[in-house]
């Protein structure tokens, strides 16, 4: 049987030839000025006529089997020649001054109409921004919102004689072409206006600490971005004390910015997915046996101590026995797992995503052992890495039951899902990628969040949970106990997480979600 993964279409290179046209001409552009419709070179190209020859009838508007010879000066019948229209090239030239020079690292942005030796207190297009009152919580409403964008494209890699963008700088585009649409719509609304502003930190530390003192990252009431952890950790930073909130949409990582209720994290962290596990295999597979399994790497065993506290949050028993751990040595050529099953329905937590050998080698094993009875009796739950493992047997994961926490997963028959779909391919001639969906979803739902709620919205997120296109939004605060304090009513405020987690199925060769 042959199988396929469930991956995004790579892009064309007609395709990614819009994108690098982006990539060249965003530093110092607001976001009005991108990605506008694609538009007919020459509306009348039907109705030209050959100026060399006016005595020979108008071309078909499909391309003749005629081929125009210059030798003879006549035109000649091909018989093999092409039935479909060709494609013109129009060049055309672009001022310097709509279109700024990328700079080295160092050298301040050029921005049109601005001294390049100082910078701009506002962006294109700005409107001035009004308090129109205040909630009974004390957040401030506004008649409009700054909104910046601080994200990787990675400009400085795209000199503008490159065939392909830099394929680091994709996640960035899609993001923000899906953010793109949801502004759009947003303003449709006409209720509040939102200024947007977009920098590129091009993954680098020394460019995201730059963006910390620009003054669109300092009047800015909502910064979505950026991907690295060490440059989330830097805005978040700087936004602390601020009315300024930083919305970090990739970051899965801990400990980014301690006690700062002005971070907003959108990926779960590792420890949120293990326990998003444990507690579905607890309440949907009625097992007998829960197995926690790692390979011989201590650092894989130290994780194990989130799955062990759910445990006895899900048990009401702070006392109860801990659930059983098992180091496997998959180098050892005589392991096997049947001492765990006998009869019983055991689910396997595995919560390794660094080795794929150990995985592969370990459901193989495991499949072995189960294909009499059709995997019924067993359950292997599982890290978002899995999904793109590409050496593992699917006949493995349907044999094993495999289940897998996810934060993104979008549901290509939904009907919202399809009509995002089409809006993207239609505007930018290219189907989106998960981060499309990511950065739709993230920018609707915050802008208006903001709109409704002020400049504390973040107070608000627990309130307000949305079915999104990609994913539930299920925001709960994050507390923390600090080192010596007595009780828990001495906790702090660490964060707000989305605390909801895709728990995904493979099922006739596809995974799906299944709550």
């Amino acid at each position: 049987m042959t199988s396929a993964q469930n991956h995004q279409p790579q892009l064309s290179g007609s395709k990614l030839g819009f994108f690098a046209l982006l990539a060249c001409t965003l530093l110092g552009l607001s976001s009005c000025e991108l990605f506008k419709p694609i538009s007919t070179p020459d509306p009348d190209r039907t109705n030209r006529t050959d100026q060399t020859n006016t005595d020979d009838p108008e071309l078909d508007p499909v391309q003749s089997r005629r081929v125009y010879d210059p030798v003879t000066g006549t035109y000649v019948y091909v018989a093999n020649a092409p039935t479909d229209r060709m494609d013109t090239i129009r060049w055309t030239i672009v001022p310097e001054d709509r279109t700024p020079p990328i700079v080295e690292e160092g050298v301040t942005d050029f921005i049109p109409g601005t001294n390049p030796t100082t910078n701009p207190t506002t962006g294109t297009g700005t409107s001035p921004i009004t308090q129109t009152g205040t909630t009974p919580t004390g957040s401030r409403l506004l008649s409009g919102y700054n909104v910046d964008f601080a994200l990787p494209f990675l400009t400085d890699r795209y000199l503008g004689s490159e065939d392909n963008v830099d394929p680091n700088s994709i996640w960035a585009l899609h993001f923000y072409s899906g953010a793109k649409i949801a502004l759009d719509e947003m303003r449709s609304r006409g209720t509040v206006n939102y200024n947007v502003n977009v920098q590129d930190t091009r993954a680098s530390s020394e460019k995201t600490q730059i963006i910390t003192a620009s003054p669109e990252f300092n009047q800015a009431q909502l910064v979505i971005g950026p991907y690295l952890k060490n440059n989330v950790t830097t805005l978040a930073e700087a936004a602390r004390g601020k009315e300024t909130v930083l919305i970090s949409p990739y970051s899965a990582a801990g400990g980014v910015s301690q006690n700062n209720p002005n971070y907003i994290q959108v990926n779960p962290t590792l420890e949120t997915h293990m326990r998003s596990l444990l507690r579905h295999a607890y309440q949907t597979q009625r097992a007998d046996r829960i197995v926690l399994v790692t390979g011989m790497d201590p650092n894989q065993k130290a994780r194990l101590g989130y799955l062990q506290d759910e445990y006895k949050i899900l048990t009401g028993n702070a006392q109860i026995e801990p659930l059983e751990e098992v180091q496997v040595d998959m180098n050892n050529e005589n392991t096997n797992l049947s001492e765990y099953m006998r009869g019983r329905k055991t689910v396997f937590i595995v919560p390794i995503y660094e080795d794929e050998s150990f995985v592969a080698n370990f459901l193989r094993v495991l499949y072995s052992e189960t294909r009499d009875d059709f995997g019924r009796n067993v359950a292997v739950y599982g890290l978002p890495q899995w999904i793109d493992f590409t050496r593992i047997n699917f006949d493995y994961y349907e044999g094993t039951n495999v289940h897998v926490s996810s934060s993104v997963y979008v549901d290509k028959l939904n009907p919202a899902v399809r009509e995002f779909r089409r809006k993207f391919f239609e505007r930018y001639a290219a189907l989106p990628r998960d981060e499309a969906y990511v950065g739709y979803d993230v920018t609707r739902y915050f802008l208006r969040m903001a709109a409704e709620n002020g400049t504390r919205f973040q107070y608000a997120l627990e309130a307000n949970p949305e079915d999104l296109l990609h994913t539930r939004f299920r925001f709960e605060p994050v507390a923390v106990v600090p080192a010596g304090a007595t009780n828990f009513e001495q906790s702090q405020l660490d964060r707000f997480e989305n605390k909801y987690v895709n728990i995904l199925q493979f099922k006739e060769y596809a995974f799906k979600r299944v709550n």
